[in-house]
């Protein structure tokens, strides 16, 4: 039996597909960067290996090759997967991934344009290793600022088997000058957006600033903030931090929608501008609304349905779905109404006397 340290311990995949081929790169971590002992240390190694095959799993076996020991499966926390797998269709991933036991259901799994190679040997700060990165840890980094909700491997199977679902993987890219290191550009991984898959069919790719309306109706998000009114001519900045979006059907012969968004949060920053409470809230109110019904238009010009409409069809009236196709639900009216309630309880740490309480 080998030491458990002479082990090839892979951390991440990426999958890419080119010219009826699958592409793997395998992330692995050196153990010594991770579990450092007191008064010594070493620097980050990351090891990357490129592989292909006419299948998903065939091309592990051409990593085997050159792999002078054993691999372990059961340790990957990261699956990236580029944008032609998402146009190829991610049947025959899955396939692979669920079929050999050492795999698990818990990664979390992205989406990108960049190279894979780059993805995977992107760093963290303070010579900490690429587990200590958003590829790994995704979650942490949400609950300070949610704009995309993270998903794991079971959560991605079961919407995109979900009939009338429609899902989406965070969209990462490598940011060249957001950091800096001893004045020399840091590479550092970040959100771009996310990529829709409805059906195992591809949607298409967005990015955070077409997606601002997104967050208001996901149930994972923990913590937003919005410009208010708008970020071109803000008076100040909320932080909404308590969420209860509901999305809900009239009835009637032909299906019609409505979001009630209740929320709470705090002024978080004020500008010159505004100085009423209550109107502070109705002007929070509108921007939210606005943001919500500007990912309407585009779930209608881009035919995607951000709002899971046929979906909600599907769950409640499963006879009525069969009867309307996403072209009917995504059409102007179709939104028939958005209500935003907004309180905020304070307005920070300090009482700030610009604002004024009514009673």
């Amino acid at each position: 039996m080998k030491e458990i340290q002479t082990l090839n311990y892979a951390t991440a995949i990426g999958v890419d597909y080119k010219d009826g081929k699958y592409y793997i790169y395998t992330q692995l971590v050196g153990l010594a960067s991770v579990a450092k002992t007191e008064g010594q240390s070493a620097p980050p190694q990351t090891f990357v290996s490129r592989a292909e095959g006419k299948t998903f799993i065939d091309a592990f076996f051409e990593v085997y090759q050159t792999g002078q020991e054993r691999f372990i499966w059961a340790h990957i926390t990261s699956i990236v997967l580029s944008e032609a797998v998402l146009e190829q269709g991610i049947e025959n991933v899955f396939d692979g991934l669920t079929r050999y036991y050492e795999f698990r259901l818990t990664p979390w799994v992205f989406a990108t344009k960049e190279p894979l190679d780059e993805v995977l040997t992107t760093l963290g700060f303070f010579d900490q290793s690429a587990l200590e990165t958003l590829l790994h840890n995704p979650q942490r980094i949400h609950k300070q600022s949610s704009i995309i909700r993270p998903i794991r491997l079971h959560q991605l199977a079961r919407e995109l088997f979900e009939p009338a679902q429609t899902t989406y993987l965070p969209y990462i890219s490598i940011m060249e000058d957001k950091w800096q290191k001893n004045q020399e550009s840091e590479p550092k991984l970040a959100l771009e957006g996310a990529f829709f898959i409805e059906a195992n069919s591809y949607n298409g790719a967005y990015t955070l600033e077409q997606l601002k309306g997104l967050r208001w109706l996901t149930p994972e998000t923990k913590r937003a903030s919005v410009l208010v009114p708008n970020e071109e001519d803000a008076d100040f900045l909320a932080v909404i931090d308590r969420f209860g979006a509901d999305i809900s059907m009239t009835e009637g012969d032909t299906p019609t929608f409505s979001v009630v968004f209740n929320t709470e949060g705090l002024v978080s920053n004020q500008l010159d501008g505004l100085d009423q409470l209550k109107q502070m809230e109705e002007e929070t109110s509108k921007s939210i609304q606005k943001e919500i019904e500007e990912l309407f238009q585009l779930s209608i010009e881009t035919k995607t349905d951000f709002f899971n409409f046929q979906h909600l069809l599907y769950r409640e009236h499963p006879h009525k779905w069969k009867q309307f196709t996403k072209n009917d639900l995504l059409q102007e009216g179709k939104l028939e109404n958005v209500t935003v309630n907004v309180k905020l309880r304070h307005t920070g740490a300090f009482k700030n006397k610009m604002v004024q309480v009514e009673d």
